[in-house]
């Protein structure tokens, strides 16, 4: 798998089976990660040098490069690859390449480095606080057309788009190309102990446990139960599954990170095979770029040394920018062999009351009215309104820990949550629109989304709750009355739920402390990034959540709702 420098070229676990063995995207892993002495010249050469300072994201691109997450490339793309990408969606030599990593400055110390740097040249590139972390060896300086980029990356120039959104207003109007040299990596604050790199998974996945095919799960949402289907169909057919969550979004209204990724482990010790299943966050900051991004996707993971990749609906997508699947069918544009990873398509999930399971489209045949959806934005405002999700939809365990981890937590000034309340229920329970309950008769008339409020939101939850796992036992038992499903739970099993949320409690929290340890005074976007004040406060607030599962009895839901911005300044 690796050779006498130990860098990935292959990955003789494959071999085992019928399949082409797995390689990295051009055969090897790029590394340009610098160590030793190497390392202590660069260090010496960079305080020599210009310098040009990177945003977080840009460090985070550059630390991809360096570690092989984007190979082949090996530094930012010159123009030849940088208009091929745009016009072909591949690299100047034909590999498939759909996303250019552009270093173009666009602010007024930047733009002065960039005129003032000569091609044959280095820079030292430094991170916000000053310290330099790699040297970029300067090729090549062009220019390129935002519009064109934009319309050509994402399929519109609308700056309501946030990936076109980031050209226009980050970005400079000159691109610097070269390799790079990392001389530093960054430390991932409460991250760092998931740090998976590719050389890492290789050997994880192909030696340690000697897996032969892996699937590979990219999502950028906690884990739901159409996401755990997807899963655990997949592991019924490959030998392992690595879930790879982004832990890097440009959106305002989300999840904090931290808390996505305690969910995925709780998650996954309650309800996978430890054995059969590997999770690290991927650091990568989104660019909603739909199919183009879900190639990337794609080889990225072949980096990783997966040999699948799942692909549900709107991948990567945003707003109603993109056809659903789109995503899936860009696939059909490159060869099997090219791309060298196979893509895993699943239409959209859902849970079927009638069925008593979650399903598609593909396996379902009853109607919208026996429905539950797993709409990401409806559990985001469902958990703002103050309500964990219906069982059938988020694990509870899942509940407990991004209920505390979400932004904007509680509602506006007007009552509502991000979107209005009756999109929440008409994303979620498309049958209490036209039936009285689940499973129950029709109304004279559909209730209008436009007229629906947060009361209406509790009563779709608590038809939920009542009716969504008994639409199939009233079925059951029509067919036999051998036996009466015993109502409510056992003392002693509710005893020992409450024992293990308090358990994945007090994980979280210490998982908070390690993030107070080493937040930042400031940021640099308050939205992406948390400074200490705002952790030291979310720190509080979970220790609050703890007491009172210790204690039991009422809880005061207004301690628990803050935001540091203003609320209407999410939904911009």
């Amino acid at each position: 798998m690796t050779d006498e420098k130990g860098v990935v070229a292959e990955a003789p676990g494959a071999r085992r089976t019928s399949r082409p063995s797995p390689t990295p995207v051009g055969g090897k892993l790029v590394d340009r990660a610098l160590q030793g002495a190497s390392r202590d010249r660069a260090r010496n050469q960079a305080a020599r040098l210009p310098q040009l300072t990177l945003t977080l994201d840009q460090v985070v691109t550059l630390e991809m490069i360096a570690t092989g997450v984007l190979s082949p490339l090996e530094g930012y793309a010159g123009s030849k690859d940088y208009i091929s990408i745009l016009d072909n969606g591949r690299l100047a030599d034909g590999t498939p390449w759909t996303l250019p990593p552009t270093l173009a400055p666009g602010d007024d110390a930047g733009r002065r480095v960039v005129d003032r740097v000569r091609e044959g040249e280095a820079l030292a590139l430094v991170d916000p606080s000053g310290t330099p972390v790699a040297i970029l060896h300067l090729q090549e300086k062009y220019g390129f057309d935002k519009t064109k980029r934009a319309q050509k990356l994402f399929g519109t120039t609308e700056r309501r788009h946030p990936g076109v959104d980031a050209i226009f207003s980050r970005l400079g109007d000159t691109a610097l190309a070269g390799p790079i040299d990392l001389i530093d990596k960054t430390n991932w604050g409460p991250f760092e102990k998931y740090r998976l790199e590719p050389k890492d998974a290789w050997k994880l996945f192909h030696e340690t446990r000697g897996w032969g095919t892996v699937v590979a799960f990219q999502t950028a949402n906690p884990l739901h139960r159409g996401h755990e289907h997807l899963q655990k169909c997949a592991l019924e057919i490959f030998d392992g599954l690595f879930i790879h969550p982004v832990v890097e979004t440009t959106r305002r209204a989300y999840f904090r990170n931290e808390f996505r990724i305690k969910a995925y482990e709780v998650a996954l010790r309650e309800y996978f095979p430890a054995d059969r299943v590997a999770m690290a966050p991927l650091r990568i900051t989104m660019q909603y770029a739909g199919p183009r991004e879900a190639i990337l996707h794609a080889l990225i993971r072949r980096n990783f040394g997966c040999t699948h990749f799942i692909v549900g609906r709107d991948h990567a997508g945003f707003g109603n920018f993109y056809d659903p699947y789109a995503s899936q069918k860009i696939f059909s544009d490159y060869g099997r062999d090219e791309l060298g990873i196979e893509p895993i398509f699943f239409r959209e999930s859902f849970y079927c009351t009638r069925c008593g399971s979650v399903a598609s489209e593909k396996t379902c045949p009853h109607g919208r009215e026996h429905h539950i959806t797993m709409s990401g934005t409806g559990v985001q405002d469902i958990l703002r309104y103050g309500y964990l999700p219906p069982k059938e939809v988020l694990r509870p365990e899942v509940g407990q820990v991004i209920l505390q981890g979400i932004q904007p937590k509680g509602v506006g000034a007007d009552g509502q949550a991000i979107k209005p309340v009756g999109d929440t229920i008409k994303g979620l329970f498309p049958s209490y629109l036209t039936h009285a309950c689940l499973g129950g008769t029709k109304r004279p008339q559909p209730l209008d989304p436009k007229t629906l409020s947060a009361r209406d939101l509790a009563a779709a939850l608590r038809d939920t709750r009542d009716n969504a796992s008994r639409v199939y036992e009233r079925v059951y038992e029509t067919y036999t009355s051998l036996f009466d499903i015993e109502r409510g739970a056992d003392p002693t099993l509710q005893e020992e739920t409450r024992l293990k949320a308090i358990a994945i409690q007090e994980e979280l929290i210490e998982a908070l402390e390690q993030k107070v340890a080493v937040a930042p005074v400031s940021v640099e976007d308050p939205y992406m990034y948390q400074d200490r004040e705002e952790a030291q406060r979310e720190l509080r607030v979970a220790r609050t959540i703890l007491d009172d599962l210790r204690r039991g009895g009422e809880v005061e839901w207004d301690a628990r709702v803050w935001n540091q911005r203003p609320y209407e300044d999410f939904r911009t």
